[in-house]
């Protein structure tokens, strides 16, 4: 089966969308946490506690943005601008001897921000870049329609 563009960049369209919307998800349901989290990377306590809400509710919004072609080159933009931030904070504990707990995907998945959350955050906002450069490829009701039945089977089975 031959992988066009557009399917290279529909799927990272929702690999980002996954991810984000995954993190938002599990922040939201443990706020405490997520609030700890921002103060252990240095926030303030009083910037800390919005910014617990605040952060999920974005990469919520970034997830539901990277679904649709219309809105998915803002949502890459912001996917990136936000990896970007999360890369500078996370080098500058690591500079400074410290290995906060990253909380990225509050409890579903929680270790100490090391090298290799480095690493994923690199690879996601590659994604990201990819996505706002390119475009943001097609519908997935377009895409789907131009499937053919074994393609569909084919990639259900491989799901």
């Amino acid at each position: 089966m031959v992988i066009y563009m557009d399917s290279l960049v529909l799927a990272m369209r929702l690999v980002l969308a996954g991810v984000f919307a995954t993190a938002g998800v599990a922040k939201l349901l443990d706020l405490t946490g997520s609030r700890r989290a921002l103060e252990d990377f240095g926030v303030p306590g009083r910037l800390a506690r919005p910014g617990g809400v605040l952060l999920p509710l974005f990469e919520i919004a970034i997830a539901a943005a990277m679904l649709f072609p219309s809105s998915a080159r803002w949502g890459a933009f912001a996917a990136a601008g936000l990896l970007g931030a999360f890369i500078v904070v996370i080098a500058n504990a690591l500079a400074h001897g410290r290995a906060p707990d990253c909380h990225c995907f509050g409890q579903l998945h929680s270790e100490p921000a090391g090298w290799s959350t480095l690493a994923r955050n690199g690879v996601l906002i590659a994604l990201a870049g990819t996505v706002t450069a390119i475009g943001p490829g097609p519908a997935v009701p377009d895409w789907i329609a131009e499937r053919s039945s074994l393609e569909l089977a084919i990639l259900a089975a491989a799901l």
